[in-house]
């Protein structure tokens, strides 16, 4: 047995057929079979049931699958860890992927320590939406993500960092001195952030909290959410801290209604497991570690779970 096979093996069952399993690994599909069945042989079961059109497996092969995964999990770790023992240079970028409601202040003491990190070392700092955050992880395309934990992967290493409270708001200008009641929810247009996509994406099937009638307006940032709201265009859930001036104010007003009530964003810090850690990541992830502890959501039983 060898880890290409089970390599072979485990694209097989993600992507549901030899044909595109051999696509994603630039492979011919004979020498996909031909592993496949040198692994039976060699320990005599039938890991795959080929009457069906796609190949799906035996109850033993359910079996040999579930061990084989937690045999790669254990070798990918493995093998980030080698390659962090061996990195002694000093990473030329760090990609940092922040949600748009990440308060500056409560990373800023992570940079402040700019004794710690060399010169040479560029910083890219990018703001994501909804699930973007933990994506960009997980194609490696990140280092580091503070953003919502949309589900659990056992790829991502998370802390929990802070909590947002969202609330329903409207200007005073658009509400006037109406009630918020269901007909005036049908009636006005709910501002959501959304993903991008291309031509044939349907915004309404990525965005999250939405009023289940009534217009919409889709806005891929949340500054520009936050603007439109503010000025009228249409209500939308907001974080208390960025428009606690206009509340006080009175020129924004909470929507009361019990079909659509606040909501908590819970950010994590998160990391890939898989990406190895050169001197410069491990730095601002220790310091990120330590502005976890330090912020009052933190506790101790959070990070043991991660």
């Amino acid at each position: 047995m060898t880890f290409e096979q089970l390599i072979t093996l485990e694209m097989i069952v993600e992507k549901g057929s030899f044909k595109a399993a051999a696509e994603a690994l630039h492979k011919t599909q004979p020498s996909l079979s031909v592993a496949i069945k040198k692994l039976e042989e060699e320990f005599d079961v039938l890991l795959f049931n080929r009457d069906e059109y796609r190949p799906t497996l035996t109850a033993q092969g359910k079996t040999f699958y579930r061990w084989a995964q937690n045999c790669l999990r254990t070798f990918r770790e493995l093998e980030v860890k080698g390659k962090e023992l061996g990195t002694q240079a000093i990473e030329p970028r760090l990609n940092i992927i922040l949600d748009p409601l990440v308060q500056f202040e409560s990373v800023q003491p992570v940079f402040e320590a700019r004794a710690q990190l060399p010169s040479v070392t560029e910083f890219s700092f990018q703001t994501e939406t909804l699930d973007e955050g933990m994506q960009f992880l997980l194609d490696g395309d990140a280092d580091f993500a503070i953003a919502p934990k949309i589900n659990e992967d056992e790829r991502i290493e998370s802390v929990p960092f802070s909590k947002i409270k969202m609330i329903p708001a409207v200007a005073k200008k658009l509400l006037k001195n109406e009630t918020v009641d269901y007909t005036w929810l049908r009636n006005n247009r709910q501002i959501v952030v959304s993903k991008t996509g291309g031509k044939n994406f349907d915004p309404s099937k990525s965005a999250k909290g939405m009023f289940s009638e009534g217009p919409k307006c889709f806005v891929t940032d949340h500054t520009l959410k936050r603007n439109l709201v503010v000025n009228g265009f249409g209500w939308g859930r907001l974080a208390t801290y960025e428009v606690q001036n206009e509340l006080r104010k009175g020129t924004v007003i909470e929507i009361k209604h019990d079909s659509i009530v606040p909501i908590t964003l819970n950010l994590h810090i998160m990391r890939s497991k898989l990406k190895p850690m050169g001197p410069v990541a491990k730095i601002i992830w220790e310091q990120l570690l330590k502005q976890c502890e330090s912020l009052p959501t933190y506790t101790k039983k959070s990070k043991k779970s991660k």
